[in-house]
């Protein structure tokens, strides 16, 4: 992945939907949300904390800028021997959400391709809680999934969603477009059950 030279900031329009396990609107569910790499964006007080609506979204408008990058598109492994490099543009989204007790930040990346298109090509990273309150604590993406041993000493999975849809587009087709929208759907898993250990039940 190679970057170029970013542009000046654009301003952001962010909708994100949240639903629960059976897809139906998550209403009063809170989160923060962290636009961009500033360099305190792992800080717990960094975004806006906000509280999904009856229509189960939350909306904020900021300036971000998008990154540039030069990056190979591909969809899949025969197709990655053949392609091309191509520019996109960027923006990463910070979610705090808490789950299995613990509030994790996930870190999701966007691109939209020049030629049209929004593709997710590097995988989410999670990140717990360090011991000054950042989120610096990295947990590990082993096939698939992230796992982090919880101070019960039991394993939860993680971050207790899916990102089901993720789409950047300008607002309108001009090269220099100001202006951006951001619009994702993030599904929650089902809330997590430490499993009992052998002998507690009687």
């Amino acid at each position: 992945m190679t970057q170029i030279p970013t542009t000046r900031p654009v301003s952001l329009d962010v909708q994100i939907t949240v639903l629960h396990p059976d897809k139906s609107l998550a209403t009063g569910v809170p989160l923060r949300v962290i636009l961009g790499t500033a360099a305190d964006w792992q800080s717990p007080s960094a975004g806006e904390e906000l509280v999904t609506g009856e229509d189960g979204t939350v909306h904020l408008t900021q300036p971000v800028v998008l990154a540039s990058l030069r990056r190979q598109v591909a969809t899949n492994f025969i197709a990655r021997l053949t392609a091309s490099r191509e520019t996109t543009r960027q923006v990463q989204v910070g979610v705090v959400m808490e789950y299995a007790g613990r509030s994790w930040l996930s870190a999701i990346t966007v691109d939209r391709r020049i030629s049209g298109g929004s593709l997710r090509l590097d995988p989410m990273r999670v990140y717990g809680r360090a011991s000054d309150g950042r989120f610096t604590d990295d947990v590990p993406l082993t096939d698939g999934s992230w796992h982090k041993r919880l101070p019960s000493g039991k394993i939860a999975s993680l971050p207790g969603f899916v990102v089901t849809q993720a789409a950047l587009d300008p607002e309108s087709p001009a090269a220099d477009n100001a202006a951006w929208r951001l619009r994702m759907t993030i599904q929650q898993w089902e809330p997590h059950v430490a499993a009992t250990p052998v002998g507690a039940l009687t």
